[in-house]
């Protein structure tokens, strides 16, 4: 046998014709860490399963959270180094005549070198596999993983194939599966700080089945009530024998195998064995156990050993008992590997796209499917004339880099989990025009979690129901369910808050028989209940979190321009979130730290309003009128868009310059996290209030109504900071800017006080002429603070600002009272020209911000693409910890994905189009070379290593996977460049339009001169451009004739660029099945 053959090899990408993307000799590769989707449809119970690129991959996975592990979540540097130790395991012993040969597939480590090995790991969005070829022993080996879904219980599926590749016949003794497994009720608390500890705790049951059961007995928590654990985690092996499932009993006591090898690298025992078989005892309790199945088999040339694993966790032992005989089937095993590819797959037909660049079809899928996971996914459930839009899927951006967060997956039906606002927020922007039945309900969702001080719950939990009235639903339910008993008791699971998942668990438990499908019985319930916004305050306010609803409402008003001002002006459905959490004043949070003036402790619990939210039996945090007492004020949504813009205006710093950051967190780069201390402020947020002003005088100053009611708290504070607008006007210019913060201020704490509990519930009518002059004048004194921020040599704008206090006045208990203030310019970011740029006001400006951040220190030449900040070694530590950060480095002058999308986003919208095309062949992830991006270009990363940085191998490397607001900006990308901006609107006569304008390269159209795409998740839209030419630009084509096919195949030509009405409506509606767009 040659020796010393597994030498390090060089890795090699490439993306394969079933779309598959391969990385060959994957071991050697750049190290990087991954996940499933964690889908497992709606009636299924989806498991979180992370893997990297090393021995077996998979490292972590579990149910529900960290505490629910069934392997220990690692984060992504220990997973790396502890993978082919701790992950799944493969040992082989080959026998030949009398010699013997171990060897252990997929390990990289000293036991293989003297083999000739070569393997590879293939990605999708729904699965993984592994192979591996000994070249040397001529045997194949094949791993593949996916996930269990549409049915009771979370699993993840392994199939272990093992082929004899030689010309003769030879026996393998086999030992397969998990070195180590963690009984359920052991919490991520006591893996990480009491691991030896709670091994007292550790029992594994039903050996006598062949399918262990590992679970603590009870909960460990040092309390009085003992609490019995139902629930476990289990382990079934079968292989198929005379055509026939034959369970393996795995091996539960890792001593048995490994001996005195307690690190997991030599399976001493089953090493030095002649005959490794079943231990005669294992102990069962008391310790960490494991899960290896014992196997051989004689394989004749060609033949294949093929093992068949579940590894996941079970209601109750009973249930596992009862599914052993349905799920212990090749058959099962089949039919699940389909439905599990056919429900991501099926998702991601709604982005299917058509172009000439298969990476990036595939792309737009992948990123889809990720903005789905952050985000969640609508379903709609109709009863009559009634839609409820339920999300599936959301959750927290919990990963293997992402160590960080407190990830939560709902372990049920109709899954859902916790995200943060500003998250959840982003990705659903676009959501309508993938299922446009959704409407408003995320305008409604978003802006009901506003405050009256224009703050929100950072937490967004899943969405919960409540029953209107019991009393009208009775006699509904007795109809649905042909048992009255059972319909009685149905009922009763229903006398509180539920949610769809918890309902159709209580049917299956409890054996109630429906006389409807699942989904009817939902669809029905819901019209009879109201939606709960389950949400926490987490921790202080962010400033930028309002602007993302800006963003909801502009693609709300493009894609229902006819139902924007019901919306806006009669639709009182919007209420105001109900904190226990307030804003802190600033006789409080203004202190001497340290000798220094600071900003600090800026939110505090406000106990009164906790014992008034507590003693609410009904939505407990929506804002009351009479003052808390009364019952929830409801209101319209502009009334509501006024109550931001009058709390943000007087957030203005002491310079009029940015938004302040007083509340404990910055805005949407946190790494800023020392700036508010230092009285920061952000001019992301002053072009956010010019854009929210505009849209408000735009709206009120239609002529389409004459006056409009406001909350009488607000209406006073508009009054108020109409005063002070008009004395910034004619004020000195040395000194106004400060007159006004320190006014407006304390007009916004009067304010905050007088709404503390609730509001009056009384509005008062303004005329519409009055908000326009008064919103003119905050135009004026917000443009000015923006011009202060542009270097007025360059075109570039500065971001961050510390208001450094330079005189102030002793209030006691290191208390001040400032006086004045010098402004300091951080160095450049790339989110100020992001907002710059939306807020240009022609081509010719958008252009100049455009070159002058092109040849700004933001971009990185080297790479061709752009830094989230130029080098902030010239500031101080306490900005916070991003100047700790290497440069190149996490969110210190790196690739930093979202904001560059972002940017690359404006530069679409502004019409720089040849300049998008010129930038998107460079920032796009499916156009980086992989070698560099280190991982699949199908997936994005949350940042890449920039030129900055110290190790030159590392540029362009990607790093944090693919849950990234990047994900957002995309299908806002993929949507202007598809179907153009604000393809719906409304003509002269007030009737609906639909006009595509695509933004399309020439390159981007296939070799049969089409371009083609989902608009609207299923109306499929054919571009036909005979002579691949851009679709912009001087010499670009336009459309000029339309060819509608219905869903009944008939057709309607228009010679025009333009779908009229009625037409325009049976596409939004999706009746119209497939749109061909002649261009020239």
């Amino acid at each position: 046998m040659p020796k010393q053959e597994n030498v390090i090899k060089k890795p090699t990408y490439q993306l394969n014709s079933r779309g598959e993307f391969t990385i060959e000799n994957y071991n050697f590769s750049k190290p990087f860490a991954n996940f499933f989707p964690g889908i497992a449809g709606t009636y299924g119970i989806p498991m979180w399963a992370f893997y990297v690129n090393r021995g077996q991959a998979i490292i972590s996975m579990g149910t529900k959270d960290k505490d629910h592990s069934i392997m220990e979540f690692l984060p992504a540097n220990k997973a790396w180094q502890r993978v082919t130790l701790q992950g799944f395991r493969t040992f082989i012993k080959v026998s030949e005549g009398r010699s013997e040969h171990f060897y252990e597939p997929f390990h990289n480590g000293f036991i293989n070198l003297d083999f000739s090995l070569s393997n590879r790991m293939r990605i999708t969005s729904y699965d993984l596999k592994l192979s591996e070829e000994n070249y040397s022993l001529r045997l194949n080996t094949e791993v593949e993983f996916f996930n269990i879904t549409q049915d009771v219980y979370a699993a993840l599926a392994r199939v272990v194939t093992i082929t004899n590749a030689s010309r003769r016949a030879r026996r393998i003794r086999v030992l397969d599966g998990l070195p180590q497994i963690i009984p359920y009720g052991t919490a991520n608390l006591f893996l990480k700080k009491l691991s030896r500890t709670i091994e007292a705790w550790m029992s594994v049951r039903n050996l006598q089945k062949g399918v262990p059961f590992y679970k603590l007995d009870v909960d460990p928590t040092d309390r009085p009530e003992i609490v019995h654990i139902k629930e476990g985690n289990f382990y079934l092996c079968f292989i198929n024998q005379n055509n026939k499932p034959k369970i393996i009993r795995p091996i539960v006591d890792p001593e048995t195998v490994f001996g005195p090898v307690t690190d997991f690298s030599c399976p001493y025992h089953f090493l030095h064995a002649k005959k490794f078989i079943h231990p005669a005892k294992e102990i069962t309790e008391s310790k960490t156990p494991c899960a290896l199945s014992p196997l051989e088999a004689d394989l004749s040339p060609g033949e294949s050993l093929k093992i068949f694993c579940l590894i996941g966790n079970m209601r109750s032992l009973e249930l596992l008992n009862d599914s052993i005989a349905r799920i212990a089937s090749e058959e099962y095993f089949s039919q699940k590997e389909r439905e599990n590819q056919a429900l991501i797959e099926g998702l991601q037909k709604n982005i299917e796209t058509e172009s000439s660049s298969r990476a990036f079809n595939l792309y737009a899928k992948q990123t889809y499917l990720d903005n789905i996971l952050r985000g969640g996914y609508p379903v709609t459930f109709k009863a009559g004339r009634h839609n409820s839009v339920f999300y599936l899927y959301s959750r927290k951006h919990g990963d293997l880099e992402r160590d960080y967060n407190k990830f939560h997956i709902q372990p049920s039906y109709f899954s859902q989990g916790n995200g943060n606002y500003r998250d959840i927020n982003q990705n659903r922007r676009c959501d309508p025009w993938f299922n446009p039945d959704i409407d408003d309900e995320n305008l409604i969702y978003f802006f009901n979690l506003l405050q009256t001080d224009g703050f929100n719950p950072l937490i967004v939990k899943g969405t919960s129901y409540s029953l209107r009235d019991r009393s009208s639903f009775e006699p509904v339910l007795m109809s649905l369910v042909p048992n009255q008993e059972q319909a009685q008791r149905l009922l009763q699971s229903l006398s509180g808050t539920f949610t769809p998942g918890d309902v159709i668990f209580s049917i299956e438990e409890n054996k109630i028989n429906l006389s409807v499908s699942y989904d009817d019985f939902i669809a029905i319930l819901l019209t009879h209940s109201f939606k709960i916004q389950e949400a926490e305050h987490g921790e202080g306010f962010w400033t930028d979190h309002w602007t993302y609803n800006l963003d909801l409402l502009e693609n709300y008003a493009g894609l229902f321009p006819e139902h924007l001002a019901h919306t806006l002006f009669e639709k009182r459905v919007f209420t105001f979130y109900d904190s226990v959490e307030v804003v802190s004043p600033r006789s409080q949070k203004y202190v001497l730290y340290a000798g220094k003036p600071r900003q600090l402790h800026s939110v505090a619990a406000d106990n009164e309003k906790r014992e008034i939210i507590a003693k609410r039996t009904s939505q407990p945090h929506v804002v009351r009128t009479e003052y808390g007492k009364g019952e929830p004020y409801q209101t319209t949504l502009i009334n509501k868009l006024l109550c931001l813009f009058v709390n943000k205006l007087a957030s203005l710093d002491p310079f009029g310059v940015g938004i302040e950051m007083e509340a404990n967190k910055p805005n949407w780069y946190d790494a800023l996290n020392g700036l508010p201390g230092l009285f920061g402020s952000s001019l992301c947020e002053t072009f956010e209030l010019k854009r929210l002003a505009l849209f408000i005088k735009k709206m009120v100053g239609s002529g389409r109504i004459e006056r409009i009611a406001l909350t009488e708290e607000v209406l006073d504070f508009l009054r108020e900071l109409e005063k002070l607008l008009q004395e910034w006007l004619i004020g000195q210019r040395q000194e106004r800017d400060m007159v006004f913060w320190d006014k407006s201020y304390a007009a916004k704490e009067a304010y905050r006080q007088r709404v503390r509990l609730g509001v009056s519930g009384k509005e008062q009518d303004i005329a519409c002429a009055d908000i326009v002059s008064v919103i003119d004048r905050a135009l004026e004194k917000i443009e000015a603070g923006i011009q202060k921020a542009k270097d007025p040599k360059k075109d570039f704008y500065y971001s961050y600002f510390i208001n450094e206090v330079t005189d102030y006045e002793t209030l006691g208990d290191n208390r001040i009272r400032p006086r004045a203030f010098i402004q300091k310019k951080l160095p450049l970011f790339l989110e100020g020209q992001v907002h710059a740029l939306r807020l240009a006001e022609n081509h010719a400006q958008a252009r100049r911000i455009y070159e002058a951040t092109r040849k700004s220190p933001l971009f990185d030449k080297k790479l061709g693409m752009y830094k989230v900040t130029s080098s902030l070694a010239s500031m101080p530590e306490e900005i916070g910890r991003c100047r700790v950060f290497t440069p190149g480095w996490l969110e210190h002058e790196s690739i930093w994905l979202h904001m560059e999308y972002k940017y690359l986003a404006e530069i679409l919208k502004t019409g720089l189009y040849d300049e998008f095309y010129r930038e998107l062949k460079y920032l796009l992830i499916p156009f980086q070379k992989p070698q560099k991006y280190g991982r699949s270009i199908l997936e994005n990363s949350s940042f890449l290593v920039s030129s900055a940085f110290p190790d030159k191998n590392l540029w362009g490397n990607g790093f944090v996977a693919r849950l990234s607001g990047s994900t957002a900006e995309f299908l806002d990308i993929w949507l202007r460049m598809n179907a153009g901006d604000r393809p719906f609107f409304l003509d002269a006569e007030g009737k609906l339009n639909l006009r595509l304008s695509p933004v399309l390269a020439g390159w981007l159209f296939k070799k049969d001169r089409t371009y083609s795409f989902n608009f609207l998740s299923s109306v499929l839209v054919v571009y036909h451009n005979p002579g691949h030419k851009n679709t912009f630009g001087k010499d670009g084509v336009k459309p000029h004739k339309i060819i509608l096919t219905s869903e009944t195949s008939q057709q309607y030509v228009f010679e025009s660029d333009t779908i009229p009405s009625p037409y325009a409506q049976q596409v939004r509606d999706r009746r119209i099945r497939r749109i061909d767009i002649f261009l020239k």
